[in-house]
């Protein structure tokens, strides 16, 4: 039996509409959550499973029929939706960041995203469980933002409700949980992920950026916290997301790692294989195996040993590639 003869059946149980404008109205007068059904009603296997082992079993129905608004959005291979139905369901595709089918989206009433699962083993009980799970997390939150101002929350709440907001995608969110989390003991956490964001929206060389920067390494001048370590991996995913836009040389976009291992490298031998792996194949991704295999052999030197034939491996391929460029005695 297919997708759309299972909903067929069950539609005096659950009202499943298709407008998500009509979702939002109907959200905002009752106050229930919306579930985005996104499902490819005549090819999805798993959109099957899903519809047989929990939607359309009476466990999940009698748990869930008044608690939810139910919107179905079908991405037919054979049949053609209309064009404005295709059009939403697409664009709620692309909104909701939806890679993969089955997938169950849970907004709030004003089209806030409160979770995304897909299938899940265990019936029609459990996955109501787990849906219900989701809406009280997100409740539970919401809850205590709205009493930032009037609540003394300690560090770890905030950094806590600061993973939640980043979770949910609340950005506003988690700029007023981070301010409120230089005052608390918790300010090492919150200060590198504002230079976080601050890297991530391109103002790295903001006077911001460049005062956290300089507080946050002489507050741990020895790297003892890995402060050192961090930033030289945000200012290094930086750079290399300029790579092909800039027409810089690699050690350019290596810098920031390079400059960790000269420092820190004899104390860290925990990531210094890693940075020179790391390294290692930005140089492969730049046609440059020389400098390559330079990198690699280090980081096989100083690999612990149940990683070693890994990396003995990923040599063996370098090499393959460098010996159409001889490595220079001096790199011997």
């Amino acid at each position: 039996m297919s997708t759309a003869t299972l909903h067929a059946a069950t539609v005096s149980k659950i009202n499943w509409i298709t407008s998500y404008e009509e979702a939002l109205v109907q959200s905002k007068e009752s106050s229930k959550p919306i579930l985005l059904f996104f499902t490819g009603s005549d090819w999805c296997t798993w959109c099957h499973k899903l519809d047989a082992e929990v939607l359309n079993t009476p466990e999940f129905v009698d748990a869930t029929a008044n608690k939810f608004i139910f919107v179905l959005l079908d991405f037919p291979m054979s049949a053609k939706p209309s064009a404005e139905l295709a059009a939403q369901n697409k664009q709620l595709q692309k909104k909701y960041d939806v890679r993969g089918f089955p997938s169950i989206v849970l907004l709030d009433s004003k089209g806030q995203k409160i979770g995304v699962t897909g299938y899940r083993a265990g019936g029609g009980k459990q996955y109501a469980e787990h849906l219900f799970k989701m809406v009280s997390d997100f409740s539970a939150y919401s809850q205590k933002v709205s009493n930032l101002l009037k609540q003394n929350f300690s560090g770890q709440e905030l950094k806590h409700l600061y993973e939640k907001a980043q979770e949910f995608g609340l950005l506003q969110d988690a700029n007023k949980i981070t301010e409120m989390g230089f005052k608390s003991d918790q300010n090492e956490f919150f200060g590198l992920e504002r230079y976080r964001f601050l890297a991530c929206e391109g103002k790295i060389k903001s006077a911001e950026a460049t005062r956290l920067k300089s507080q946050l390494l002489a507050n741990d001048a020895q790297n003892e916290n890995m402060i050192h370590y961090q930033i030289a991996i945000i200012d290094f995913e930086t750079l290399a997301s300029l790579a092909e836009k800039d027409n810089k040389s690699t050690e350019f976009f290596v810098a920031p790692l390079a400059d960790y291992i000269e420092r820190f490298g004899n104390q860290d031998k925990t990531n210094l294989w890693r940075l020179h792996m790391i390294i290692s194949q930005v140089y492969y991704d730049r046609d440059e195996p020389q400098e390559s295999l330079i990198h690699a052999k280090k980081a096989l030197a100083t690999a612990p040993a149940f990683v070693q034939p890994e990396i003995a491996i990923v040599i063996k391929n370098f090499e393959k590639k460098e010996s159409l460029y001889p490595l220079a005695s001096a790199h011997d």
